[in-house]
């Protein structure tokens, strides 16, 4: 399979209903719908990766990648496939019948919930994931962003952003096996598109071009059954239905528990494939979710035109948050934040929504270091939507991660994880030396995230 993905956002410049509504709204699925699946699956391509990773003192790097071939080094390290839930929250697993989650939690380990990062929407938390940084540090500070410094906006649905991989910060998993002698292979996710540090990896696939669930689990086990020398060592897996059916119907509907119903047997087809593998000892799957769905409310709707003067300011408005950059230094944005916050443009104080100016951004929710977050940021309480021209969604997502309703999943099996556990909740921080630990990869050191939260649930000789 090969895909692409990407569309572009519209800045305002105005009021926040200057931009399109209509890209605001799609912002809140997931990277495209699901619904109806493409009738025909591309087939599986390999995209060489570009030179220009760099190498760091004590981790051996191959500039560009493996150029689909094992470093022989590499050969007898395990084999790891992430696969990844969009929007299944983490209740989910006890409300609804799950045989093949429930497969991977006998053989390995259940987390309570992942805790996404802020805010939890499908591509920052993505690729918080893969890299162990928080978006502050990665700069996907959305799924639609502005960046002052290059003048222009990075949209998940402009195929020309996703691909560009000058918007991407950090190190993610694929880049760190390229770069050590390890082919990886993506059937899907955030950034797998892009040549980040001038490495893709070896086998990619285009949005796009996704195929069926059936055509991508299958996709997934013809490269694991590759010979050794170009055999994947991490392959990603990824499904948006479940997300979207959150987001049409709730989270309570019977839409999702079908969709629920339809991944994990997907999930089945890929886990029997697996064991069918002759080298199936030596195989990890870990299952995880972005971020969770929450209930939208009708009768919570804010127009932020109605309560500050926006003119002039560029609004990045989403339907569970806003970041807004405001002309005239501090005082004009203490202004817009205080107008916002007191409700004093519509006459009523404003109720489940606050605004901060970037450098009063809660502490806990890691979203003030990068320039692309706006001057003032608007987050909203659970539930609570900003006016983008429709009615809001019935499920929705994006609000503070320390909310249940946005927990997601983790679960994991394979050689190096003792059987049977069950653990607390787990940060999305710590998966990258997660992964990278169960691969035999020396981690990116300059993360967010460690080993420490996860290190109990491996085997005695992994840790």
């Amino acid at each position: 399979m090969t895909n692409t993905h990407r569309m572009n956002v519209s800045a305002a410049t105005g009021g926040c209903r200057a931009w399109c509504w209509a890209a605001a709204l799609a912002a809140a699925v997931a990277w495209g719908p699901e619904g109806a699946e493409p009738g025909a699956g591309a087939a599986s391509a390999r995209e060489p990766a570009a030179a220009g990773a760099s190498a760091q003192p004590g981790r051996a790097t191959t500039p560009g990648g493996t150029g689909g071939v094992n470093a022989p080094e590499t050969l007898d390290k395990p084999y790891l496939v992430l696969v990844s839930f969009d929007g299944f929250r983490h209740d989910y697993l006890d409300r609804y019948a799950t045989p093949s989650f429930d497969r991977v939690a006998a053989r390995g380990v259940a987390a309570e919930a992942l805790v996404p990062v802020y805010p939890p929407l499908t591509f920052p938390a993505h690729y918080s994931i893969v890299t162990g940084l928080h978006p502050e540090r990665h700069g996907l500070v959305g799924n639609r962003f502005y960046d002052p410094a290059r003048g222009g906006e990075y949209n998940y649905r402009d195929p020309a952003s996703v691909a560009d991989g000058t918007w991407y910060g950090g190190e993610p998993i694929w880049v760190t096996a390229e770069t050590q002698g390890m082919v990886a292979a993506a059937m899907l996710l955030v950034g797998t598109e892009a040549d980040i540090g001038g490495v893709r990896p070896t086998f990619w696939t285009r949005y796009a071009d996704r195929g069926t669930h059936r055509e991508r689990v299958d996709g997934v086990l013809d490269w694991l059954a590759l010979p050794p020398e170009r055999r994947p060592h991490l392959v990603t897996l990824y499904f948006a239905s479940v997300d979207g059916a959150g987001h049409r119907t709730g989270p309570a509907s019977p839409a999702v528990a079908e969709a629920v119903e339809r991944v994990d047997a997907d999930l089945g087809r890929l886990l029997d494939g697996i064991d069918a593998l002759p080298h199936r000892a030596a195989v990890s799957v870990v299952l995880v979710s972005d971020h969770g769905m929450a209930e939208a409310r009708p009768d919570a709707v804010i127009d932020l035109d109605a309560v500050a003067d926006l003119r002039g300011v560029r609004a990045v408005v989403s339907l569970s948050g806003a970041n807004l950059f405001v002309p005239g230094g501090e005082a004009r944005a203490r202004v817009v934040r205080d107008d916002v916050n007191d409700g004093t443009g519509g006459g009523n104080v404003l109720k489940g929504v606050r605004a901060y100016l970037r450098s009063e951004v809660p502490a806990a929710l890691h979203y003030r270091a990068h320039p692309r977050i706006g001057d003032v940021v608007v987050i909203p309480d659970p539930g609570v939507t900003f006016d983008v021209g429709p009615p809001p969604p019935p499920g929705m997502h994006g609000w503070d991660p320390r909310h249940p309703d946005m927990h997601g999943i983790f679960l994991a099996s394979g050689p190096d994880i003792r059987p049977g556990q069950r653990i607390g909740s787990v940060d999305s921080v710590d998966l990258y030396p997660f992964l990278a630990r169960l691969l035999r990869l020396a981690p990116n050191p300059d993360v967010d995230g460690g080993l420490a939260a996860l290190a109990p649930v491996l085997a005695p000789a992994a840790r």
